[in-house]
């Protein structure tokens, strides 16, 4: 793969304006092209930042990113329905949602199937057409475009989508212009206070350099939040579509040097060989741990990925 490896560092934070300057550094690697970074973390804040950052992205977003095999898909997609039904019930009827950066667009087809007017939108006009090829979903490729199809929406989701962003800040505030009154915006992201970054450090399977661009704890999202003038109104750290899993690559990452490799074999972005027959072996052994302790992270309010719901300040 050809890369432009055009980088440029970042000096302060983007949430509270602090230097990074001599911040504490997590040394980790991009397991699609090997690039390597550094996760500065703030000292004021606590929110963490991907340096260098790359001028075009792109080539750090394969054909193949997170696109599963038919079976992965289909476990995920069952588990996004349990959550997209979580979703709903902090509403009293359905109303207009809209999802920013919606993949394949299964979470906002689950959403309609409750009742819900929905559209999305997609970094390119290719991602775009999955979700409104595959479900008929009203897309959008500049989220900054007139408001699409409503003057507000009673739910925006960014799930697995605000760490990808390199200002999250201005884009809550732009999700926040677009929030009907008594509307709520549901946040995702992975959890860098988590048992399982600690455990994983620079090896951590959800710190995903250089593709998440900014990285969360409780504490920084909260200052965030507050910065685009919302507030949380609750937090979960249950997620058993990405907490076991997880655990298991995290582990297999820092203790057989795996680099992510099961992930590229299920994402088909490389071929099996026979060695990988022993990471099958491995799964099935860590499998049951990855489990026990996704739970116990749960109920320590540890997990590995957190979901923000958050309103108007």
């Amino acid at each position: 793969m050809s890369v432009d490896r055009t980088m440029s560092g970042r000096e302060g934070c983007g949430v509270c304006g602090g230097s990074l300057a001599g911040a504490r550094r997590v040394p980790s690697r991009d397991y699609v092209t090997g690039d390597a970074f550094d996760v500065a973390i703030c000292g004021a804040c606590d929110t963490g930042w991907t340096t260098p950052v790359p001028t075009d992205l792109d080539p750090y977003y394969p054909r193949t990113y997170r696109r599963y095999n038919p079976w992965v898909a289909r476990v995920l997609s069952l588990l996004y329905q349990w959550r997209v039904s979580r979703w709903c019930r902090r509403f009293a009827k359905p109303g207009a949602a809209l999802e920013l950066g919606c993949g394949d667009g299964v979470m906002l087809h689950a959403l309609r199937s409750r009742g819900w007017s929905v559209c999305g939108t997609e970094r390119t006009e290719a991602m775009a057409a999955t979700a409104r090829e595959r479900y008929g979903i009203r897309m959008y490729v500049d989220p900054e475009s007139p408001r699409p199809g409503v003057d507000r929406f009673d739910m925006i989701v960014l799930f697995q989508v605000l760490e990808h962003l390199a200002d999250p800040v201005a884009s809550l505030e732009h999700a926040a212009s677009l929030l009907a009154d008594g509307g709520r915006i549901v946040v995702g992201v992975p959890n860098r206070g988590s048992w399982q970054a600690t455990f994983g450090a620079g090896d951590w399977f959800h710190l995903d350099v250089p593709r998440h661009l900014v990285h969360f704890t409780p504490a920084s999202l909260v200052v965030t939040a507050a910065r685009a003038g919302l507030r949380v109104e609750g937090v979960s750290f249950i997620s058993p579509e990405h907490d076991p899993y997880g655990w298991v690559q995290t582990i297999l990452n820092r203790w057989a040097g795996n680099a992510n490799r099961l992930t590229l074999l299920l994402m088909g972005a490389q071929r099996w060989r026979g060695g990988d027959a022993l990471t099958l072996v491995a799964v099935a052994v860590l499998g049951p741990l990855a489990v026990v302790l996704a739970v116990a992270s749960w109920l320590g309010r540890r997990g590995a990925v957190m979901e923000a719901t958050l309103v108007r300040g």
